[in-house]
């Protein structure tokens, strides 16, 4: 799986402690929405594949399910 998430780091800064360990990253807002975003991407594409195996719905039933939830 290519990693789509480098082109979103390069801007950070580390907050190292006194041992020169990095403890924290910082970066800019725009960063780190797109990182939440990819994450959050990421995570859904997870719980797709994952109910793709699931036999409970089809996938029109699973979208009437939804609807009706909505």
């Amino acid at each position: 799986m290519k990693n789509t998430a480098m082109p979103i780091l390069g801007q950070e800064q580390y907050i190292t402690n006194m041992k020169g360990e990095p403890e924290f990253i910082v970066l800019p807002v725009a960063k780190y929405r797109e990182l939440i975003e990819f994450i959050e991407d990421h995570g859904l594409g997870l719980a797709m594949q994952e109910a793709e195996s699931d036999k409970r719905y089809d996938r029109a039933g699973a979208l009437r399910f939804l609807k009706d939830e909505g």
